[in-house]
């Protein structure tokens, strides 16, 4: 099993870490880091986190691992390849979870 970051997830993950550092750098390296961490579990048990139910009308079986209670790890698996998706911060509307993936099928 492997561990894939897609652009669109590695951006996202990057603004979530500049945000949170204009208020405090220590915390934004450890929610950082922690959001790493999170998603390194996926190599032992790929499916600890349940289906997100949002975006059950794409073709790929999303989930979601939440994070610090803030934070989706968005991911999908195939072929052995976990791909990380998305980082969600959930305290947005959780629409914009569903239309960003849109918008990321869309750009493939």
């Amino acid at each position: 099993m492997r561990l894939i970051w897609t652009a669109f997830a590695v951006t996202q993950l990057e603004n979530i870490y500049l945000f949170v550092n204009n208020k405090s750098e220590m915390e934004a390296v450890s929610a950082y880091n922690d959001i790493l961490d999170e998603a390194e579990h996926l190599l032992l048990f790929s499916e600890m986190a349940p289906i997100e139910p949002l975006l059950s009308e794409f073709t790929e079986l999303y989930r979601s691992l939440v994070v610090r209670n803030t934070y989706k790890l968005v991911y999908y698996i195939a072929d052995d390849i976990i791909y990380v998706v998305a980082v969600f911060d959930c305290r947005q509307n959780p629409e914009k979870l569903k239309k960003d993936m849109w918008k990321r099928k869309k750009s493939k």
